[in-house]
Parts: structure tokens; sequence; C-alpha cells
């Protein structure tokens, strides 16, 4: 569970002898919970089963994964191109468009968070005072990935032992590491979260660091907390880091507000989606038969990106059976029952009206 505190710091001014209280800041501190207990979540994570509801749950739209983004102030917008195309060609299109999509949708990885070198090969007194300095040596062969390459230091107490990951990072760069303002100054980070840049912070974070290092997860972990507080979860859906936002919220229990959130806005087949995510990694739902030959039929339907403007019978029975679901887990599983319960009887008011209009005009268009 993530905890949250505010810190008020108040800035006196003093001007021809005259103190003002010029401003009264609150600066949001968020404790990381990071994945450094000792189940690993990678197995979890890259299992097909777990890939094909993050990939579902992040809703993708073309709309906003071939939006239009700045490049360091380089133009990378191209003139657009119109053509005249037979249906097979569009459908080629098509097809080319979702491999672009899936490619700019790929997740970062989730894993646990690298433990520390300590491994000694060898000491060797008699190299006690030879050099004050340590000395290190790194295996050169082309093609070793440098994940797998092999790095050793000499201590002047004539020690041998690996080297530690910061050191193995900065070989393998071939350059001094240096850690952008962003993250190495706390007030920076908060006013980008507070600005709301959370796929910029993700975005930078997954080009400064390893998925294993204990940074990265602490940055990822903060502004995923703050993303679930302010429950902004649409800035960061049809982008590469919703997965890994949702993983990490189910995986340590705090996805009710998820789940709230997709009751209120009427998205209740991915509500399903996420409960069986939430079976997926902890297996703790009591009806996990039922649950899981639901989420089976949910997964090849097509995503609903806004309320459809009619039901056939077959998505009213299919709505139906989410809704039953749905009750179920708000009864068993749920930390946010008088929450949840009075969204979804929102959205079943609102839904049954659907069921009326979409089987009146039915009947009048003689399809009853």
């Amino acid at each position: 569970m993530s905890l949250h505190k505010f810190i008020h710091k108040n800035v006196v001014l003093q001007y021809n002898h005259f103190q003002l209280l010029a401003i009264s800041s609150r600066k949001l501190s968020i404790i990381p919970s990071v994945y450094d207990g000792e189940q690993d979540p990678g197995p979890k994570f890259f299992s097909s089963g777990v890939q094909a509801l993050l990939k579902r749950l992040t809703r993708p739209d073309f709309s906003k994964v071939f939006r239009k983004r700045t490049n360091s102030n380089r133009p990378v917008l191209k003139t657009p191109e119109y053509k005249f195309l037979t249906n097979e060609e569009l459908q080629s299109e098509f097809s080319k468009a979702n491999k672009t999509a899936a490619r700019l949708l790929q997740m970062p990885p989730v894993v646990k968070v690298h433990q520390p070198i300590n491994e000694v090969l060898s000491k060797d007194p008699a190299l006690v005072g030879y050099d004050n300095t340590k000395y290190l040596f790194t295996d050169i062969t082309f093609g070793v990935p440098n994940e797998d390459r092999l790095i050793v230091e000499r201590d002047p107490d004539g020690t041998l032992q690996m080297c530690d990951h910061d050191t193995r990072k900065r070989l393998n760069q071939g350059r001094k590491v240096r850690e952008p303002m962003m993250f190495a100054d706390e007030e920076k980070l908060n006013g980008l979260l507070e600005a709301e840049k959370y796929e910029y912070i993700l975005d930078r974070a997954c080009i400064q660091y390893e998925p294993d290092e204990l940074s990265y997860q602490k940055v990822t972990s903060i502004t995923y907390q703050h993303v679930d507080m302010k429950t902004n979860y649409k800035l960061l859906r049809s982008t590469r880091h919703f997965g890994p936002l949702a993983f990490y919220l189910t995986w340590h229990q705090s996805m009710d507000n998820l789940m709230l959130e997709l009751l209120q806005t009427g998205v209740i087949r991915e509500a399903v989606l996420l409960m069986g995510l939430r079976q997926a990694i902890h297996e703790d739902i009591a009806f996990a038969s039922d649950l899981n030959a639901l989420v089976h039929q949910v997964l090849p339907m097509p995503v609903q990106a806004s309320k459809p403007d009619s039901l056939s019978e077959v998505d009213i029975q299919l709505d139906n059976q989410c809704i039953d679901c749905v009750v179920k887990y708000i009864a068993k599983n749920s930390a946010m029952k008088s929450q949840q319960e009075l969204a979804l009887q929102g959205f079943r008011e609102d839904y049954q009206q659907m069921v009326e209009l979409s089987r009146g005009l039915r009947k009048a268009h003689g399809e009853a």
C-alpha cells in the first residue's frame, strides 16, 4: 500500500525591515514500494496470460499512439500522403499500423531489484602497498552482452572481486554516469509530478536506468502512486507505461482505485479483465473458474473506447455476466465496497436505459 505525507514549508522574505509571509507550499512525499521481496514479479509479468491482459487493459487508441510529439526541437512531422486504396490494400495498411502500434506500446519489463554483488575471487597480501588506487579489468570480447561481461577490480589491499552494479554500468557505457536533476533533486521531481508529466518521467527513467535498478523502481513507484492518488489513469492509457502501472497496483494490492475508475466510466468489461489480472497474480478470488471463463470471452472482443450506439443481445448477455462478476468481487474482495457499489449502481441505471433503447430500435425496424 502507498504511504503519503505532506510537508509544509513557509518562506519568509524581508524587505525594508518588513517581514512578509510570501509562500506557503505543500510538498508531497511518497514512500516508494519496489520489487525487492522474496517473490520475483518477472515470471508473472512475462507470462502470456498476464501480457494479454495488460495489453488489453492498455486500451490502444491510434489517435494517441500516433499523436504529434516534439523531439528536442527537431522536426518530426512529415508531409501527409493521400492514397486511393482497394479494400485489400487498406487492410494491409491497417495491419502495418497495428504492428507499429504494438512496437510503440512495448512495455518496460517488470523484474526484481538486483542483489548486491559481493563475490570475492581471491586475496593476495603480497600486493598490499603496491599502489594506492584500485585497478579495473574488463573482458572486451566482441559480441558479449553487457550484463554477462566479466568485470573485476583489484583493491589496494590485494583483494580481487567482482565489480558492483554501479561500476559495471559506468564501464559498459564507457562514460561517467550523471543522474539528471529531475531525479537527483526531489523538488524538481515533485514539480513534474504536480504538472502531471507522468509519461515524460517514465520515459526518461527508462533511458537513464535499467529495470532492475533500485533508482528506476523508486522513480516509477512514486510516479505510479501519484497517478493512482490523483486517479489520472487516462494520461497513461494507450502508452507503454499503463501495463506496468496496472501490474504494480495489482501486485501491491492497490488496484481498487483503478477498479472504481473503470466502473465510473462504464468500462465494465475491463473491470473483469482487471479482476482476471488479480487472480493471475495473487490467486485469491473465490469464484476463479467463472471469472477465468468470462475473461476468455472478453479478451477477443474489440476495445470499447466510447459508449456504443446500440447493443446486440450478445453484448447484453456478456455485459450482464460482467456485472454479476463485479458484484461478487465487490462483496468478497474489494477494499472500497461502498464507493464501488455506488459506481456500479450508476452504471446499471445508464446501461438499462441503453438496453431499452437498443431493443426498442430493433423492434421498430422489425428485427426483434
